[in-house]
């Protein structure tokens, strides 16, 4: 008889940063086999094949060879009778992720079906205004467990039929402890600014130039005290790259998947509303969220952190990064303590697979 297994299921490239580290968990449980389902729309997606790339270098690490399926037939062939779980990445009735949610609706039922919070605001579980505006509240998912990030009461878009599946394990990146970080000259660090410019939150091309004007003004600013910059766009829209933004010799671009990336490294981040910005909390490095001045961009599911709009909002934002640190870092700890993210992210993880047996 056939071992359960615990398949993990990307159809979008931003699956693989919250996928890989329950991956990399599941392979410590002797009991369970691995998969890892690729969508064929991912390969779509991925155009230059990076996070393929990062994939087989996944499943390498964990010694499972990555199956791509065009159809929930295949998945159903490729399993067989065999029991176990598919855990999505991304999962509803949205079409970004109709390819998990039409495979939820047809496996049996000797397969559990998991799908994720994947992101901080995240549809059908944390919006902002742009998200209900484009997409609205009526989101449904095939899953049979739904798992959040934090307490119920922050997942203001998860619909009132849908919370009985709701199970809180707490953010995969929360897995494991940070490391301790050595002391450093936070003086001497880059700063990172971030864009998601193809995010539904900048609807319109105003709001982008604005961003782009603001941002390599600042760069010119810091430059001028021989500061560096890097610039990191969102693995799904890579708007700045697109467009072949002509870059100050003072910044330079950061690709890396973020789990390969120390993030002690940097003096600070800056991004508009992205879940980048819940990384470098949980990291110890001080953020702020980039608004306009307009009032456009919703930054209420980011309370009490620093935001900034103007070049004069940013070099004050950096001076206190690298000058009052402390002051920042304890003001994002309250923001954190406030989400009421379980204390034992792991151990509700491992319970999660133990759903497979």
């Amino acid at each position: 008889m056939s071992r359960p297994f615990v398949a993990f299921h990307f159809g979008l490239v931003q699956d693989v940063a919250v996928l890989r580290p329950l991956v990399l968990l599941a392979r410590s449980l002797p009991s369970l086999d691995l998969e890892i389902l690729i969508t064929d729309n991912f390969h779509r997606l991925d155009e230059d094949g990076l996070w393929f790339g990062e994939l087989k270098r996944l499943g390498a690490e964990v010694g499972v060879q990555p199956f791509t399926y065009q159809s929930p037939f295949d998945c159903l062939r490729h399993f067989r009778q065999r029991r176990g779980m598919i855990i999505a990445g991304s999962e509803s009735n949205v079409v970004a992720h109709q390819h998990a949610h039409n495979l939820f609706r047809s496996v049996p039922g000797n397969i559990r079906t998991v799908t994720l919070q994947h992101g901080f605001e995240c549809l059908g579980f944390l919006h902002n205004a742009r998200h209900d505006a484009a997409i609205g509240r009526d989101i449904r998912f095939s899953a049979d467990i739904i798992v959040g990030w934090f307490a119920e009461r922050h997942l203001h878009a998860l619909p009132l039929n849908e919370r009985n599946k709701l199970f809180i394990a707490g953010p995969p990146v929360m897995i494991d402890a940070p490391t301790a970080v050595d002391e450093v000259d936070y003086h001497e660090l880059p700063g990172l600014i971030c864009e998601n410019l193809h995010s539904i939150r900048f609807g319109n091309s105003r709001l982008r130039e604005s961003f782009i004007d603001t941002f390599l003004a600042f760069a010119e600013r810091v430059g001028s005290v021989d500061q560096q910059l890097l610039l990191r766009a969102h693995p799904a829209g890579r708007f700045t790259e697109r467009n072949r933004l002509t870059l100050p010799a003072n910044v330079n671009v950061s690709r890396a998947p973020l789990y390969d990336i120390d993030l002690s490294t940097f003096a600070y981040a800056v991004s508009a509303p992205s879940t980048i910005l819940f990384d470098f909390v949980v990291a110890k490095v001080p953020v702020s969220v980039w608004v306009d001045l307009d009032g456009d961009v919703d930054t209420s599911n980011f309370p009490g952190l620093p935001t900034v709009a103007t070049v004069e909002d940013l070099w004050h934002f950096n001076w206190m990064a690298r000058w009052h640190r402390q002051f920042l870092l304890d003001r994002q700890e309250n923001f954190l303590t406030e989400l009421g993210i379980p204390q034992d992210v792991k151990a509700r993880y491992i319970q999660l697979f133990s759903l497979a047996l």
